[in-house]
């Protein structure tokens, strides 16, 4: 039976470090036939010399410049270049396990299906740690009113149609969604298709001390952007949420972060924000508590259950 091709996009800025492992593991697929599109996105180290001698090693690459725009610019880009009914992402530090597409594509035999995703083991480079989250939030079929809650996937894992795709107009490229461009495109494909994952790790999502989703106030804003744009958008497909609700909980969220690292005035302007989007007092009465307590009784406090917990 013949194969169907896959085009993979990768967007490269300054990723001499990491881009010839990536690929490796790319071309490294039991499944043979496709091509993979590397996009410069304005590089200033040697990503566009290796990407140019990686290209001459496989016929299977193509190499392409695109003047610096942001990942999602560069990702449009990459779309618009492939041959493919299907494309796959995957970022320039990532890694694929070699049964990845082979796993990922049978499932699009089913047409009702846009997006095929998979587990990603996640690896912290800095700690020399990686951990495998569990499947417990993952869900198939229309998961648009899950997927607003929690972005379920990293994209590496990522398999779309390329019609569905160009339905929804691919990536937003607004720099305020750097980081969460990808959910902002999950959202727009959840409805309009169906999604469907394979329940294993595939991918190897490796976080560096440089990469963007580590900055927590950044990821926060973008977020909440990316709720914003999606509210709007929702409503031209009759798709409803309780968005204040989704949005204080958002919040919460970020705001138990902001404590866990120690940044308790922030995390009470949080908890603050967070009842002003959908009035709950208790979580006002919280904000007001950790900005008016000294920050080294918080930390004392932590400290000590830090200690309690690990003993």
């Amino acid at each position: 039976m013949t194969q169907s091709l896959v085009s993979i996009v990768v967007p490269v800025y300054n990723g001499e470090q990491y881009l010839a492992k990536t690929v490796e593991s790319i071309l490294n697929q039991n499944y043979q036939n496709i091509e993979l599109i590397l996009v410069d996105d304005g590089s200033s180290d040697k990503s566009a010399e290796i990407m140019q001698e990686l290209e001459k090693k496989d016929t299977r690459i193509r190499s392409f410049y695109n003047q610096n725009g942001g990942v999602a610019c560069a990702r449009n880009f990459g779309i618009k270049q492939a041959k493919a009914d299907f494309i796959a992402f995957c970022d320039q530090d990532d890694l694929w396990l070699a049964t990845k597409l082979s796993k990922q594509i049978p499932l699009f035999n089913n047409p009702k299906i846009g997006l095929v995703y998979c587990g990603a083991i996640a690896k912290y480079e800095m700690y020399n740690k990686q951990s495998k989250p569990s499947f417990d939030n993952k869900y198939k079929g229309d998961v648009f009113s899950q997927l607003v809650k929690l972005n379920m996937f990293t994209c590496c894992t990522a398999v779309a149609r390329k019609t569905y795709l160009e339905q929804v107009g691919g990536f937003d490229d607004d720099r305020a969604l750097m980081g969460v461009d990808d959910w902002h495109l999950w959202l727009k494909l959840a409805m309009v298709c169906e999604f469907d994952y394979v329940e294993e790790h595939l991918a190897v999502h490796v976080f560096h001390g440089d990469n963007y989703s580590l900055n927590d106030e950044k990821m926060h804003e973008a977020e909440i952007v990316c709720l914003n744009k999606i509210e709007l958008i929702a409503k031209q497909y009759d798709k409803t949420a309780d968005w204040a609700l989704i949005k204080q909980h958002l919040h919460v969220r970020y705001a138990k972060s902001y404590i866990f690292s120690g940044f308790y005035n922030l995390a009470g302007d949080t908890f603050i924000r967070a009842h002003q989007t959908k009035n709950n007092l208790q979580l006002y009465v919280k904000g007001i508590a950790f900005k008016l307590t000294p920050n080294i009784v918080w930390k004392l406090l932590q400290n000590s259950k830090r200690i309690l917990f690990s003993s």
